[in-house]
């Protein structure tokens, strides 16, 4: 679960980081290869953590229901430091 919770965390950083840094830069400083180099690494961002996502589902950490969420929170800005404190209490309850 601790493998989760970092790739969650790591999933948002780069999310922000295009949506916050990259983009900007490519539209209003004219300097695309910003988002030549984040939208690649939040691609591997997003692979690493659906992989671990199915994993921890596959294991029975989580059920389908905490998949889809994790899977919906990480398409939102903000939403994968929503799901690692969730993450986070769930660890607890156990």
């Amino acid at each position: 679960m601790i493998g989760l919770m970092r790739a969650a965390i790591f999933e948002a950083l780069t999310l922000l980081a295009l949506f916050c840094l990259a983009m900007p830069l490519k539209y209003f400083a004219g300097m695309p290869q910003f988002v030549s180099v984040m939208g690649p690494l939040h691609g591997l961002a997003f692979m690493i953590f659906l992989w671990f996502v199915i994993r921890s589902w596959a294991e029975g950490l989580i059920g389908w229901t905490g998949a889809a969420r994790l899977f919906v929170g990480a398409m939102i800005p903000f939403g994968g430091f929503v799901n690692e404190r969730w993450l986070r209490r769930k660890m607890e309850e156990k």
